[in-house]
């Protein structure tokens, strides 16, 4: 391997372009750092000889490039220059899931010697992946991924780290949180958390753009996403989330079953 490593850039880079193969790069530090430091454009070439490579068939293209880690948006606009994007425009790609997999709570604990106290940190919509995926469904070149890919994964994962603002983007391009038997609406009962438990149920219309315009005009409410079930009623009782009871029984009329009535007594 240290025969390589002497190698010109432009040579390692047509060898890896030639091979096509994601483990050359790992071989050895040395190669790591050179690839490491590839700029867009060949980065752009190594996906497009992985696809031809892997004969992938055009509706799938797109969806296996953004399961590359390297492939970010200046990537992604040197491919779109590369190839015939117009053909592709027709397939909507899964969202993958490396872009929320690494998706923790903020809330941490920090300890004195007499005291413990919990802080949160807010999450925004600077913090990764929103800009990316605001890319994804802004660009021209590119059918709206599916928010719902992989059972509703994205959002998921987003509700479990109280990631409000991407939550509501997921929620804002189709996303639904009816996947795996309403698993965001449990996780976030969990939490206790009311106002995303809200959120996740209620469709209310604005005037709020794809591209998070601000809001304009008056708000209407629209047929709730999901139906109250007993199962979330329960999970509620069982969490001791009073305010998330009252909401299910008082304003969504959800009635409890017998398990749930003696779990009240």
């Amino acid at each position: 391997m240290s025969i390589l490593v002497v190698l010109p850039i432009e040579l390692l880079y047509e060898i890896q372009l030639f091979a096509a193969s994601h483990a050359f790069p790992q071989t050895c530090k040395s190669l790591h750092e050179i690839f490491r430091s590839s700029p867009p454009s060949y980065r752009a070439q190594y996906l497009i000889a992985s696809v031809e490579s892997s004969r992938v068939r055009d509706h799938a293209i797109l969806t296996k490039i953004l399961r590359y880690p390297i492939c970010n948006k200046d990537v992604l606009d040197a491919y779109f220059r590369m190839t015939k994007a117009d053909s592709l425009k027709r397939w909507a790609p899964e969202l993958p899931r490396r872009l929320f997999r690494s998706l923790v709570s903020k809330s941490s604990t920090s300890r004195s010697s007499t005291s413990s106290k919990r802080v949160t940190e807010q999450w925004t919509d600077r913090d990764p992946p929103l800009p990316f995926l605001r890319y994804l469904y802004s660009c021209p070149y590119l059918h709206p991924p599916n928010a719902n890919s992989h059972d509703g994964y994205a959002l998921t994962k987003a509700v479990q780290a109280g990631f409000i603002p991407l939550v509501q983007f997921l929620l804002d391009h189709g996303a639904t949180p009816h996947w795996k038997n309403n698993l965001p609406i449990l996780i976030a009962i969990h939490h206790k958390d009311l106002c995303l438990v809200r959120m996740l149920v209620e469709r209310i219309e604005t005037s709020k753009s794809s591209q998070d315009s601000k809001p304009k005009g008056k708000r209407r409410k629209l047929e709730d996403r999901v139906v109250v079930t007993q199962e979330m009623l329960k999970a509620a009782v069982k969490y001791r989330a009073q305010d998330i009871v009252e909401y299910f029984t008082r304003e969504k009329g959800c009635i409890p079953d017998v398990q749930t009535l003696k779990l009240l007594m």
